[in-house]
């Protein structure tokens, strides 16, 4: 999947962080049962935390192209805030069955039993836990990114001219130095929640913006949009391949790999 491999970064920092997570919340297991009087086998709950933990990381790299298309920081953030609500449901769903069939095969590999009860109470119990996991992850991804604008700096257009010709230049902020940069530089844009990542040979600048209103600053003429998440500069493209579903691959001329959405095939001339 190319959302893994691209943002790999990312998917490292919030299985560190969940990883970490888990570790706390099985330690603390052990303890309230032995402070009860009521002496837990040390494995168990490790198995439990991480059975949770990990399944619940299997789905992140889809709740990140949830977020990049229905981003929550944004103006309409109450709109999309009611779409999150329904994909919790639909992430708590997975998780659930997920992580009991893995408890179950653990459980049974050691001869033991592990034991879904009281169906009602129970998922009710696990989506307010789920909910919490999914806003967990959102809250990482969303640090994440503000960490990435402080390290490799924001960006924005420099104001437009009174007479509305075309914006020139992007001006870029980092530790207190401003550089502009042009347009015409950009390799290629990709969404990132309430931001557009703007890669530039090996630098890559947050800019705060819309897909659609970097689109439009950007043009149709040097630039397509390649995917609803995705805008590439035409004399980028090295090579296209065929992928699944009718969809292709773009390769650029630094290799890096990117999905040209059938939606968006059309925009993607080179006349």
């Amino acid at each position: 999947m190319l959302t893994i491999k691209r943002h790999w970064k990312l998917l490292l920092f919030v299985f560190c962080f969940i990883s970490i997570e888990a570790a706390v919340r099985s330690t603390s297991l052990i303890m309230e049962y032995n402070g009860r009087g009521d002496p837990l086998e040390a494995w168990k709950p490790f198995v439990w935390e991480y059975t949770s933990t990990y399944m619940a990381f299997l789905m992140v790299p889809f709740i990140m192209m949830f977020d990049i298309r229905y981003p929550i920081l944004q103006k309409s953030w109450r709109k999309m805030l009611l779409i999150h609500i329904p994909l919790s449901m639909v992430f708590s769903a997975i998780h659930i069955g997920g992580m009991v069939a893995i408890r179950k095969m653990i459980f049974a590999s050691v001869d033991d039993v592990y034991v879904f009860t009281e169906l009602d109470y129970t998922i009710v119990y696990e989506y307010r836990k789920d909910v919490m996991a999914y806003i967990s992850i959102l809250l990482v991804m969303y640090v994440y990114r503000e960490i990435m604008r402080l390290r490799n700096g924001e960006a924005q257009f420099e104001a437009a001219k009174e007479d509305h010709t075309e914006d020139k230049r992007i001006l870029v902020s980092k530790a207190g130095t401003f550089n502009f940069i042009s347009p015409g530089s950009v390799d290629w844009v990709e969404a990132a929640g309430n931001y557009v990542e703007l890669h530039v040979g090996d630098q890559t600048y947050m800019l705060r913006a819309t897909m659609k209103d970097i689109a439009t600053r950007l043009g149709d003429h040097d630039f397509a949009r390649i995917h609803r998440s995705t805008i590439v500069k035409k004399d980028q493209v090295e090579q296209i391949k065929p992928a699944m579903n009718g969809d292709q691959n773009i390769i650029l001329k630094d290799g890096e790999e990117l999905r040209l959405s059938r939606r968006y095939k059309d925009n993607l001339s080179f006349q």
